[in-house]
């Protein structure tokens, strides 16, 4: 691992700094020698009248001192409770920075995309606090931005994919205001994971995003996306639910909880194998839209054109992705060798592949046969291919992320998410014990976290970079180390499945 500095600041503890922005002056405040900024908006509130369902719009200027100590609700969204059905609430488009030096001017920043399957998303969470790269002398964002029906559905008249656009405008919002809080504008690290991580894939290929950053780490990115017919049919599924028309007017009309619980209805519908065909195996039902605009291609065929390619990328995955859908609830308990077959066959993978999955000791049950094609195809084979179309610049690292957590009686494994609070450092967090269980190794957080410091300060995570022949891949574990072609057994399985 490089070993990344840290910058000493100023700041008294009990100093609440105040910063101007172009919008108008904000005050946070210091805890443990870190600045720290929340709900700073970079958009105005998009769930006006006239903003509603609009592409991002400019905030307004405001008098005095915005209190930026606290942190804000995230766009409405479905809560992770069975009650209240409605989570966050209508707010402007918002950020949360952390700084460890308001003086400087030159300090990398990372900006952090969340994920959620596009249809949750909060950059509040405690898991992706950013004290402790601040504490490695780098200025961190998370940013809010908007899910479900109003950040994704299709509908006629008003721009697709806003969610995306909100990103767009917070990368911009950055570019132009974060010189403010030390950060050098012209060196931005974009991260995300999950649903964030497909985001940061989008943008990196997007070519409206030019200058807005210079490095991407993409932590388990899956690579969907819905055709603009199969997007407007859904509307018009979604709206006739409703009994309104799939409009701005008609689904403007219908109140906030109410649409939120009819999308989360709509993941049922989906599921519908002879209806939505592959779709059906995403588990989402809100997704980036080829519109023509943002995504003019599937993302990893967008991906295929090699756009950007002085962009230094890091992207992987963990090693069980699925299992965090399948133990909390135990679904993985009653899985079905017809659920298996027809997983196969609908993917149209080779006549082999039960029996090579099978030959890993991991994959004992038909939960854990299922759990391991389930992760391949949604998150860990959509890496594997960024990797491989990356590779030739030389610039690219891979990595798995192999550390089983004991939580669920040990079952959940190196999921999903496991991965997240280690890369931020934030084991302690409330968020994280979830995941992490008792006792997690903190020489993974210092490794997971050093090498994505790292990278944002220097360019270099600390292996080789990626190439097709020697597959250099990094494993993430209590002993971490580096390895050649972990998915040799399996990668050739899925070489003509699209993402």
């Amino acid at each position: 691992m490089i070993a990344v500095p840290l910058r000493p600041t100023p700041a008294k503890a009990d100093d609440q700094p105040v910063v101007a922005l172009r919008s108008g002056r904000v005050r946070g405040r210091y805890t443990n020698g870190v600045a720290s900024f929340k709900r700073v908006p970079y958009a105005a509130n998009p769930f006006t009248a006239a903003n509603r369902f609009q592409a991002p719009r400019p905030v307004a200027q405001w008098r005095g001192i915005r209190d930026a100590t606290t942190s804000g609700p995230p766009p409405p969204q479905p809560s992770r409770d069975p009650q209240p059905v409605l989570f966050g609430g209508p707010d402007d488009l918002t950020l949360n920075i952390w700084t460890p030096n308001l003086s400087d001017n030159a300090l990398p920043v990372m900006v952090w995309i969340p994920g959620g399957a596009f249809v949750r998303g909060d950059a509040s969470e405690s898991a992706y606090d950013g004290t402790h790269f601040a504490a490695n002398g780098i200025v961190v964002v998370t940013m809010n931005y908007r899910v479900g029906v109003d950040g994704f559905m299709a509908i006629e008249g008003v721009p697709a994919n806003r969610g995306l656009l909100d990103q767009i405008a917070a990368l911009e919002w950055v570019r132009d205001n974060i010189a403010a809080f030390g950060g050098d504008a012209t060196n931005v690290t974009l991260f995300g994971q999950s649903a964030g991580a497909e985001s940061a894939a989008i943008l990196l290929a997007s070519p409206k995003t030019e200058g807005l950053f210079t490095r991407v780490i993409m932590q388990s990115p899956p690579m969907q996306a819905m055709t603009s017919a199969d997007a407007t049919r859904l509307a018009a599924v979604f709206a006739n639910g409703l009994g309104v028309a799939p409009t701005v007017d008609g689904i403007a009309g219908v109140p906030l909880d109410r649409l939120i619980d009819a999308g989360t209805n709509l993941a049922t519908v989906i599921k519908d194998r002879a209806t939505w065909g592959k779709l059906s195996l995403g588990g989402t039902a809100f997704l980036p839209v080829i519109d023509g605009d943002v995504l003019d291609a599937a993302p990893i065929d967008m991906l295929a054109r090699g756009p950007k390619p002085d962009v230094p990328v890091i992207v992987g995955s963990t090693d069980q992705e699925a299992r965090i859908y399948l133990v909390p609830g135990g679904a993985i308990d009653r899985i079905s060798q017809q659920a298996i077959d027809q997983f196969i066959e609908d993917l149209m993978l080779p006549a082999d592949t039960l029996d090579i999955y099978r030959a890993d000791p991991a994959n004992d049950t038909l939960g854990d046969l299922f759990a391991a094609l389930q992760s391949d195809y949604t998150f860990r084979m959509p890496a594997l291919r960024i990797a491989e179309l990356r590779s030739s610049n030389r610039q690219t690292w891979h990595y798995n992320f192999s550390w089983r957590s004991p939580a669920f009686g040990g079952r959940l494994g190196a999921a999903h998410f496991v991965d997240v609070p280690f890369s931020f450092d934030t084991l302690s967090s409330d968020q994280a014990k979830d995941f992490v269980g008792t006792n997690p190794p903190a020489s993974l957080a210092e490794a997971m976290h050093g090498a994505w410091a790292a990278f944002a300060t220097t360019g270099d995570p600390g292996w080789a970079a990626y190439d097709v022949a020697a597959r250099t891949t990094k494993r993430f574990d209590a002993t971490s180390s580096v390895v050649a072609d972990p998915e040799q057994a399996t990668r050739g399985l899925w070489r003509d499945v699209a993402f």
